[in-house]
C-alpha cells in the first residue's frame, strides 16, 4: 500500500532526469575531445611551416587539458549533488515514516478518548 504515490514518481522522474544529465553531459563532451583530436590532426596536415605548428598544438594541448580539468570538475560536482540529492531523500522517506507514526499514534489516542468518552456518557445516563 503507497500512501505517498507521488514521492515514488517524483524520485524516478528527478532521478532519470539526473541520469540522462551525465549521460548528455558524457556524450557531448567526449564528442567534443574528438572533435579537438580532429582539429589538431587537420593542423597537423596543414601546409603551415612546422615552426607554427609547434604553439598550435601546444595550445590545442592546453586547451583539451583545461577541458578535462573542466569535465573533472563537473563530474565532482554532479556526484556531490547526486548524494546531497540521495541524503535528502533519505530524511524526506524517514520524517514521513516517523509522521505516520506519530499520526497512528495520536489517532490511537484519539480513539481512545472517544471510548471513555461514551462510557462516561453511559454512566451518567444510568444515573
Amino acid at each position: 500500500m503507497e500512501k505517498y504515490p507521488s514521492r515514488k514518481g517524483f524520485a524516478n522522474k528527478f532521478g532519470k532526469s539526473l541520469s540522462s544529465l551525465k549521460s548528455s553531459m558524457s556524450k557531448a563532451l567526449q564528442s567534443n575531445t574528438s572533435s579537438n583530436k580532429n582539429e589538431v590532426q587537420t593542423i597537423d596536415s596543414s601546409p603551415l611551416p612546422s615552426n607554427q605548428q609547434i604553439p598550435r598544438k601546444s595550445f590545442d594541448s592546453q586547451s583539451s587539458k583545461q577541458l578535462q580539468n573542466d569535465v573533472d570538475i563537473l563530474k565532482e560536482l554532479l556526484n556531490k549533488k547526486e548524494s546531497l540529492l540521495m541524503e535528502l531523500t533519505k530524511k524526506y522517506h524517514e520524517e514521513c515514516l516517523k509522521f505516520d507514526e506519530e499520526k497512528f499514534q495520536l489517532n490511537q489516542i484519539i480513539q481512545q478518548y472517544k471510548n471513555e468518552n461514551i462510557q462516561l456518557k453511559k454512566q451518567l445516563n444510568t444515573q
